[in-house]
């Protein structure tokens, strides 16, 4: 069965239609968000032109940052931790970077990978609430994003596969 995918934009000040799917993607233990931030795009096809040494040693990463959500999985091998992953063009040392910003990781979160080309990945308690694990992740975004914001964000939502839950709207999914 193909995933359904569901799209809103929102601003980080408003984040309740992002909140609510968060809620429904962690009873199913399933899916996944994806989380872009809002910019000019011709700043972002002006910084895509790659520099003399991306071009001879790899392709460079795009200069806006994408962040994943994924909720603690179900299956066959469960997991307890929420899932933050961000692909971003800052390079090595991304947590360090973060925190140099003022941007640190909340007690009991672990970071599970930090590198260049593969992105930045942190593990967050199951308990942690789904507002402070959104907030982080649209700063962190924000601070990994080599060019400049416009303040609106999307969210593009992988419903699980097995979606026979009670939609945000209180509706039965088909």
């Amino acid at each position: 069965m193909a995933r359904r995918v569901e799209e809103v934009e929102f601003v980080p000040a408003a984040p309740q239609p992002v909140l609510d799917w968060m809620g429904r993607l962690a009873r199913a233990r399933d899916g996944w968000i994806n989380l872009m931030p809002g910019v000019d795009g011709a700043e972002v096809d002006e910084s895509r032109r790659p520099s003399f040494f991306s071009s001879l040693f790899g392709s460079a990463q795009p200069p806006v940052t994408m962040c994943t959500w994924m909720p603690p999985r179900g299956g066959r091998h469960p997991g307890d931790e929420i899932t933050v992953g961000i692909m971003h063009a800052r390079g090595r040392h991304a947590i360090r970077q973060l925190a140099d910003q003022g941007i640190s990781l909340p007690p009991g979160w672990r970071v599970r990978q930090d590198h260049a080309r593969r992105g930045l990945v942190v593990m967050a308690p199951d308990v942690a609430p789904s507002v402070g694990v959104l907030d982080w992740a649209l700063r962190a975004g924000s601070a990994l994003t080599a060019v400049d914001l416009t303040g609106s964000w999307k969210a593009r939502v992988y419903l699980p596969t097995e979606d026979r839950s009670v939609g945000v709207d209180g509706v039965d999914s088909p």
